[in-house]
């Protein structure tokens, strides 16, 4: 059984009667774990006990350190490359959470990362034949797969980057709120972008991303704090990889967006002192983000979303 299925039950107690449609069917998973709706609050007391400062000298050697949540993320890595660069691929793609907002999709002919950011990120890129980057922070933004992808002459799009830069901030599209939105077609990937809001300050500084693979749909908005610039010109994807920002009101995202299933990401980001996403606000997320979509949860590093 996947991730997907014990966090759909794990969260769905966790915010008892508020959810209940979000249980999955059929699941045994309530029965062989001892207590499901302590998994996030698991992971949250093995991270808090992470400061930047260990990560960033874990980033530097690999050594985990004896701490449970970077072998928890070197395992990540292992478990979706080695999937990645094996599984077959049938009509709907593969999608894999490595860390956060750090993504791997898999299609039948290409194979692509957004906003990959892990202390091997850069072994992905003899693999990729493209890269996503929603905007310009350490935490989005990996240098050296950049560096190899761009040296191989691969597609990296994003609005910062001067390797195939995807957003014109002086563009705009007629109807909505899509900024500088430009399309691509790559493979069996169709692509387009358009720019949002990572806070009240960073105006267009994040882009967010609709990729279509068939009739098949996933959006990817990154950072943005601002419902309102939230806009799937594609209508209601299959799936959101989404992150609740603290100023975001996700009742009102999730509204506009009506995703058909959405995957909370971004949780626990280690190199954060402070304004991590905790199990708390995850759970408060998922409470009001649940009128507006059947099917919502949280992905943790290395679990295979679809």
């Amino acid at each position: 059984m996947r991730r997907r299925s014990f966090l759909k039950g794990a969260v769905g107690s966790a915010v008892a009667g508020a959810i209940a449609p979000l249980v999955a069917k059929g699941s045994s998973c309530a029965s062989s774990v001892r207590d499901e709706k302590d998994v996030l609050d698991i992971w949250q007391s093995e991270t808090d006990l992470v400061t930047p400062l260990d990560y960033k000298a874990y980033l530097s050697d690999g050594d985990t350190r004896g701490f449970k949540s970077l072998e928890k993320l070197e395992q990540a890595f292992e478990k979706v490359f080695r999937e990645a660069t094996t599984l077959q691929v049938g009509d709907v793609p593969a999608v894999w959470s490595v860390y956060n907002l750090g993504y791997i999709v898999k299609t039948k002919e290409a194979l692509f990362s957004i906003d990959l950011v892990h202390r091997r990120a850069a072994e992905f890129a003899p693999y990729l034949d493209f890269s996503l980057v929603s905007h310009n922070h350490r935490d989005h933004f990996h240098q050296e797969l950049y560096a190899k992808m761009n040296s191989a002459h691969k597609l990296v799009i994003s609005n910062f980057l001067d390797n195939y830069g995807a957003c014109n901030s002086k563009e705009r599209k007629v109807g909505g709120y899509v900024r500088g939105a430009k399309e691509f077609k790559i493979k069996d990937v169709t692509l387009r972008t358009s720019l949002v809001d990572h806070n009240s300050y960073l105006i267009d500084f994040t882009t967010a991303f609709e990729i279509r693979v068939g009739d098949w749909k996933l959006y990817h908005t990154g950072d943005c704090a601002v419902a309102d610039k939230l806009y799937p010109t594609w209508g209601a994807p299959d799936l959101w990889l989404f992150f609740p920002m603290g100023a975001l009101n996700v009742a009102q995202a999730a509204e506009r967006v009506r995703a058909k299933r959405i995957v909370i990401g971004h949780i626990w980001e280690l190199q954060h002192a402070t304004g991590r996403l905790t199990t708390p606000m995850v759970r408060r997320a998922i409470k009001n983000a649940a009128p507006f979509c059947p099917d919502v949860t949280a992905g943790l590093w290395g679990d295979r979303l679809v």
